[in-house]
């Protein structure tokens, strides 16, 4: 079993920044980041994609690109902690030990879980940056007026700014269409 100082569970912004920190601090640190992604997103641009001032295409990069230099890439995924033996279980690589782990997985979206919303998503007038940023900018474009209702969830969200981003950015698209 390969044993790391540090494990970071995450190739996302977070886990990529975190071990790119701790290496420009000590390289001689052992960093593993596990990530079964081949491609990064850069997702706090999607709300500008969904208001229309960013390209989708421009925020997909290859992940191989942004592993720190020095830094394990472990393409795969975790699948269990077992913290009474520093462990890291994965999919198909086995198990990795470290002296200390960095959850940073990202969030999972989910939109089953609450009643209705795969159904109002699906109709084409209800969107998320977070599914489909696109989608979003689609749903804007098309907007011939009425009301227009940005929401805010109070649970914990990737990016606290990002409602108010896209309200910002659609409300001078909205404004042009005159509601």
């Amino acid at each position: 079993m390969k044993h790391y100082q540090i494990l970071i569970i995450g190739g996302g912004t977070a886990g990529i920044t975190i071990a790119a920190q701790l290496k420009r601090k000590d390289s001689t640190l052992q960093i593993a980041i596990i990530e079964p992604s081949s491609k990064h997103y850069y997702q706090p641009a999607w709300t500008l994609v969904g208001a229309g001032a960013f390209d989708f295409k421009d925020t997909e990069r290859n992940e191989a690109d942004y592993i720190p230099k020095g830094v394990d890439w472990i393409q795969d995924k975790a699948t269990g902690i077992d913290p009474d033996l520093n462990q890291v279980s994965t999919a198909n690589s086995g198990n990795f030990g470290y002296d200390y782990l960095i959850p940073v997985p990202g969030l999972v979206m989910a939109p089953e879980l609450l009643p209705g919303l795969t159904e109002a998503l699906d109709k084409g007038v209800v969107c998320s940056n977070y599914t489909d940023p696109e989608h979003t900018w689609e749903v804007l474009k098309n907007f011939r007026g009425g009301n227009a209702v940005f929401t805010q969830p109070t649970t914990p969200i990737k990016c606290g700014g990002a409602p108010q981003k896209n309200h910002v950015y659609g409300r001078g698209i909205l404004q042009k269409i005159r509601c």
